[in-house]
């Protein structure tokens, strides 16, 4: 494939050197290709993204298959990849196009009669049905962990979800969950707070961190914004004498700040290695998975939060007041996660 003008294409030097390997009998073959197609403003968030990208090259590291990576700039560049993509088929070669955001739904859904047995669509966070033969998807459950993080935080004067971008039912439900379970246990209302109208709000650190500069300092934040949540984290560090509690969002994040009492969890580097090592065992591929709290989302408190926090309120002095709020709460989202999907 050519390069495309502003997307950044990497194809990585060692699948170069073994795009091409060879049976018992000397004969030469081509390895499964995998093309990764990373989120509209790509990796680096520190959480889900660089899951994603963990679990990739953990299984590139283990051979077998040949690697591209593509980081499209707009949903533009996107299209572009997947025409070439679709135009580039050698007639032999198993393939795997791995479109790691349901912000390409639409363009999948566009893929009729491009993918089949031997190259095959992976799409994340999807639960679109009527998608063409050959696309994949899966979703992750965020109502329930979301949920139980708004039990966790139930005791806090006040709570804000600080959310990328409203309409994305992956930031929707997590939205709800927090709402609901802090609403539920706790008696108050969360406020909520959209960075921007599309997938930008990912990218808006700057804009994250004004946010959470304006929030009364007894507030619990619970950031939905990808890269835009180091901006709160940044803000929490500034202000280690706030009291100030942030969740820490798709990755342990007890490092970022010391006002991070948990995190949640979402373990994207195990799932993605596991899709791709069925698909390169020839497996056949889930047509649809959905994955929840106690499966691919977990809450973990940070290890160092009594240690290391300079403030703290007279409620959670117990430095087993968060497992054991965890514990106590677990069952009713597991409960509350179920019956909110069955409605949907």
């Amino acid at each position: 494939m050519k390069a495309l003008k502003g997307a950044y294409w990497l194809c990585l030097a060692g699948c170069l050197a073994a795009c091409h390997g060879e049976t018992e009998g000397g004969e030469e073959e081509l390895l499964p290709k995998v093309t990764m197609v990373t989120a509209l403003g790509g990796v680096g968030d520190n959480g889900y993204n660089d899951g994603i990208l963990d679990g990739v090259m953990r299984a590139y590291e283990e051979g077998g298959f040949a690697l591209s990576l593509v980081s499209p700039e707009s949903m533009d560049e996107g299209r572009a990849v997947l025409r070439q993509w679709a135009e580039g088929d050698d007639g032999t070669r198993r393939e795997l196009l791995v479109l790691a955001s349901n912000d390409y739904e639409a363009l999948a859904a566009e893929m009729e009669g491009k993918a089949g047995d031997r190259r095959q669509i992976l799409l994340f966070e999807s639960r679109k049905e009527g998608l063409p033969g050959g696309v994949h998807t899966f979703f992750l459950r965020r109502y329930g962990a979301a949920y139980l993080a708004g039990c966790l935080a139930r005791e806090c004067p006040a709570a804000a979800v600080v959310a990328a971008c409203s309409g994305d039912a992956v930031v929707e439900d997590a939205v709800e969950g927090f709402a609901d379970g802090y609403a539920e246990q706790g008696g108050k209302e969360a406020g909520v707070t959209y960075l921007a109208d599309d997938y930008t709000g990912y990218a808006l650190p700057d804009e994250a961190y004004r946010v959470a500069r304006e929030l009364d300092e007894r507030t619990f934040v619970f950031p939905l914004a990808g890269g835009s949540n180091n901006g709160i984290y940044k803000y929490s560090r500034d202000n280690m004498f706030s009291l100030l509690l942030v969740a820490g969002m798709d990755a342990d994040c007890s490092a970022y700040s010391t006002r991070i009492p948990f995190s949640v969890v979402a373990d994207m580097s195990g799932l993605v290695g596991k899709y791709l090592a069925d698909w390169l065992a020839g497996e056949e591929l889930p047509r649809h998975a959905e994955y929840g709290l106690g499966e691919a989302i977990s809450i973990v408190s940070s290890p160092t939060f009594y240690t290391d926090m300079v403030a703290w309120e007279e409620y959670y002095e117990d430095p087993h007041y968060w497992e054991e709020a965890q514990d106590a709460y677990l069952p009713v989202a597991l409960e509350r996660e179920e019956a909110y999907y069955e409605s949907k």
